[in-house]
């Protein structure tokens, strides 16, 4: 609206003011001055409007790049976890075997990294399977690797919590 408003006022006032000019010379190049200006106006008005729609969007996700250089070596008998040297990486664990029991929550992952839109169901098992890894998060985390199962044994205690 303030745009077709602008642009009524600014061609009145062209016109008005092209009016007291005399010279027919002088006048076709004013009204070409006021042509050039009203093209430069809209430009800088099209520009901040297409920021301002775009500037919270994100945008196609790119390529990979090219692989860095490998890093140092780490140090052998070092653990992640400091807490009786637990279970290193606990929520990847617990994901991974829930993409094995449940085979629409992997179509969920695999839509999430791609960047697709989820619907309304998958949206509500996503959130569903978030509050119940951190639910078993903890209990990872400080899950004793010294009672003899090892991490197949925590494996069951997720598998033994599905049923």
């Amino acid at each position: 609206m303030y745009y077709w408003v602008f642009t009524t006022l600014y061609t009145f006032f062209s016109i008005i003011i092209g009016q007291i000019v005399i010279d027919p010379n002088l006048k076709i190049i004013f009204y070409l001055t006021m042509l050039l200006l009203f093209v430069s106006l809209n430009n800088v008005y099209y520009s901040i409007n297409y920021y301002i729609q775009l500037r919270n969007h994100k945008g196609i996700k790119g390529d990979t790049g090219d692989p860095g250089e490998p890093g140092q070596d780490g140090n052998n008998g070092v653990c992640i976890m400091a807490k009786n040297c637990g279970i290193a990486n606990c929520r990847d664990m617990i994901v991974e075997e829930l993409e094995k029991k449940f085979v629409n929550y992997k179509s969920i992952n695999e839509k999430i990294d791609s960047n697709l839109k989820l619907n309304n169901n998958e949206t509500e098992i996503k959130k569903t399977m978030d509050k119940y890894i951190n639910i078993l998060l903890p209990q990872c985390e400080n899950y004793d690797m010294n009672n003899g199962d090892g991490i197949s044994g925590f494996v069951n205690i997720i598998n033994n919590t599905i049923k």
